[in-house]
């Protein structure tokens, strides 16, 4: 299967899902354009200034060259929020809830709020599937789950902009191994407590 290149005009990214095994680089390539979409929206919105922003990014590059033996989240509205926590006197979950707020405002709703606890399913039923898709959910801090049905999937971030990536590779390479038609993925973006919750069920057992 040709794939084809992930491209959202609101978010403004252009990201191609990898070939096959290279998921480790284009996470960490997607990562970067990731964050620095998200502090372009987050600057636009009056969240950020963009000293602030530059700071944050320069700092989140480092994170990401860090060793991904520590597990440590490398989602950039986690890493933002233990930022500005500090800054603002306020505790990381509300960074976060500030944080998607604005950016589901600016793109106009395109991924849910799940306010429900963790998603219906079994941790393990779509990397099942697919393992590589472990592997990208995981660089990209998106949790996903089969739904009952193959064809339905639903799956959780922090960010929104990384749940529309997320969701663009697990369609694409559930088509390209061959799994059918094109999946219906229902994305969702969840409080911290939740996505940490999600996270450690899914990638650190």
């Amino acid at each position: 299967m040709n794939r084809s290149l992930s491209f959202d005009p609101m978010n403004g990214m252009s990201i191609l899902p990898p070939a096959q095994g290279g998921w480790t680089r284009a996470g960490m390539g997607a990562l970067e354009q990731i964050a620095s979409c998200t502090a372009s929206h987050l600057q636009k919105g009056g969240y950020m200034t963009d000293t602030e922003a530059s700071e944050i990014l320069a700092n989140y590059r480092k994170h990401l060259e860090g060793d991904p033996a520590e597990n440590a989240p490398r989602d950039f509205l986690a890493f933002t929020a233990g930022h500005q926590a500090q800054r603002h006197s306020v505790s990381p979950d509300g960074e976060v809830t500030r944080m998607q707020r604005l950016l589901r405002h600016r793109l106009h709703n395109q991924v849910h709020y799940w306010s429900l606890g963790p998603l219906p399913g079994r941790p393990g039923s779509l990397y099942e599937h697919c393992q590589a898709l472990r592997i990208a959910c995981r660089l990209l801090g998106c949790p996903a789950v089969i739904s009952g049905e193959p064809s339905i999937v639903h799956l959780a971030s922090l960010n929104p902009l990384a749940a529309v990536v997320a969701a663009d590779w697990i369609r694409q390479e559930l088509v390209s191994v061959g799994h059918g038609d094109a999946p219906f993925i229902f994305s969702f973006i969840v409080d911290l407590p939740t996505w940490e919750t999600l996270r450690q069920r899914h990638f650190e057992s």
